[in-house]
């Protein structure tokens, strides 16, 4: 990359415009131009070719401006106004001049780079907590999206074994001659295995609806932070099979690229915060392969952004992001082994607070039946606790189903799944049991304790506050304490006692939890546990 062409190369001056302008920086990627010109920025497709996009056609081009602009704007309408024509005004170029037409610019509001969340993710200022907000809305956006129809091909297991397979393909030819130290032939036979271990998931996901059109792109480069909300941006325009894709690999795609960038903890509040708000649990069973998959595409970008940067500071960076990116890739395909956790207590006792504690140090899926609950009986998500209703044996038994199944495609990905319920009786945990010993893993109970007055003072806490979704009051506290069958021995589940008054309490379960994992009782994921 070397600038823009003589035909273009009018648009750096500031006269160009028919907006003031004062300065212009010229951003150049594989794929585009971004002249930045302070209050807008235009955005000029490369004729170029590669494997994966032909722009080498001025029609192409301009067709592709106005797809761009099209589906950018589901995600971020504020952001995209429009397109431009950029004309010839005697020997010079000038953008939506009188001239003759010779390219096509995207139009869009020029934002902070410093806002995008790589960067923000690189200088540590964003919390976890946008993270689950973004994910919240991601979730939202995705049930807006048009579904792919059953004459079309996407997202089939044969379409998407081709895909995932040429992806690797095209990013081993990348890294070639590129000091990697990748293993090529182990990353062939290990994603072979994943795409056909999950051929019937691919194809009952897609029949299920979850192919969808969606960004297709969505790493932590075209992410930013808009009037205090990340925005995903720059979407692909160019291939619609990247775009039309399941929902799991755009959120796999997010994920990969936060904790390839040694930011465990965000992903993790990304990826449960999608799941809360979607209920899309199946999405596990084989993210890690869409995980994998993406990792590739951002090593192959990497690698041909190390070959054009041609030596310096620059060709060492995106090389050592390539082998990031590659690492993080054999990584995923690796085999994983599920946990299950049980949160156990009555209602008011921290099953929750602990449960959130513990979750991003262990990487793991936060199940709450709340939640669950309202989503089987149609409600809203945060539903006051004055509006509980009791519940018959059947309606609460068919809660406890929907748990497990959930918890079962979580633990077939190879995640840690903390179940939070009150588990009151011995069938209710009998059937998470009988699913662990299915799946060969053992089941740890957490139980949970407190005082008496320290149950009820949350309980009205938590009703008066009007956020939570558990439908709990004093009332269904005391029939709780008047239908507990206690846990004994004899139901083979390890237990581990944690009294939710004492604030250290997280930190030492999760030291027990720790202890267990070399047994195969749990698996700790991708967190962080404390020392």
């Amino acid at each position: 990359m070397s600038g823009l062409p003589a035909e273009l190369a009018g648009l750096l001056n500031p006269q160009a415009y028919p907006h003031s302008v004062r300065d212009i920086v010229l951003v150049e990627t594989h794929l585009s131009w971004v002249l930045l010109t302070g209050e807008i920025a235009y955005k000029i497709k490369r004729p170029v070719r590669y494997p994966f996009a032909d722009m080498r056609s001025q029609e192409c081009r301009a067709f592709l401006c106005q797809e761009e602009v099209r589906l950018n704007r589901r995600f971020a309408p504020e952001l995209y106004l429009g397109t431009s024509r950029i004309c010839r005004d005697g020997a010079t170029a000038r953008m939506d001049g009188t001239g003759e037409p010779i390219e096509t610019a995207v139009r869009m509001r020029q934002f902070d780079r410093a806002d995008e969340l790589d960067r923000l993710l690189e200088d540590d200022r964003v919390d976890p907590e946008e993270l689950t907000r973004f994910g919240e809305a991601l979730a939202d956006i995705h049930t807006t999206m048009p579904v792919a129809r059953d004459t079309e091909p996407w997202g089939r297991a044969d379409t998407v074994t081709n895909l995932l397979r040429r992806n690797l393909e095209e990013c081993l030819d990348a890294v070639q001659g590129l000091e990697t130290g990748f293993d090529a032939a182990a990353a062939r036979t290990s994603l072979g295995a994943r795409l056909e271990a999950a051929r019937g998931w691919l194809n009952e996901r897609r029949s299920a609806g979850h192919v969808r059109e969606c960004h297709g792109d969505l790493h932590a480069g075209n992410i930013v932070r808009l009037a205090g909300r990340l925005t995903p941006f720059d979407c692909i325009e160019f291939e619609p099979g990247f775009r039309w894709i399941d929902v799991a690999d755009e959120i796999a795609f997010v994920i990969a690229d936060i904790e390839a960038r040694g930011r465990p903890m965000h992903a993790h509040a990304f990826f449960n915060g999608y799941l809360e708000r979607s209920g899309d649990y199946g999405a596990c069973t084989h993210l890690e392969l869409y995980k994998a998959h993406r990792s590739f595409v951002r090593a192959k970008i990497s690698a041909l952004g190390a070959r054009d940067a041609r030596g310096g500071a620059k060709e060492s960076r995106a090389l050592a992001q390539c082998r990031r990116y590659l690492e993080y890739g054999a990584r995923s395909l690796a085999p994983r082994r599920g946990g299950l956790i049980l949160m156990y207590g009555l209602s008011g006792s921290g099953k929750t607070w602990l449960a959130r504690q513990l979750a991003p140090q262990l990487g793991a899926v936060h199940l709450r039946s709340d939640i669950e609950r309202n989503r089987a009986t149609g409600s809203d998500r945060i539903q006051p606790a004055a509006s509980a209703h009791q519940y018959t044996e059947e309606q609460r038994h068919r809660i406890y189903v929907r748990l497990a199944d959930c918890a079962r495609k979580v633990i077939a990905g190879g995640y840690t799944v903390i179940v939070d319920a009150t588990f009151q009786s011995r069938a209710d945990r009998a059937l998470f049991r009988d699913m662990a010993n299915e799946l060969g893993i053992e089941p740890v109970l957490i139980h949970c304790k407190a005082a008496q007055d320290v149950l009820e003072r949350r309980i009205r806490e938590r009703a008066e506050q009007g956020s939570d979704p558990s439908e709990a009051t004093v009332e269904v506290l005391h029939q709780q304490q008047r239908r507990l069958e206690a846990v004994e021995s004899s139901e083979g589940l390890r237990i581990l006692d944690a009294s939710t008054t004492d604030p250290g309490m997280p930190a030492r379960i999760a030291r027990q939890l720790a202890a267990l994992s070399p047994r195969g009782a749990l698996s700790t994921g991708t967190g962080t546990l404390p020392p």
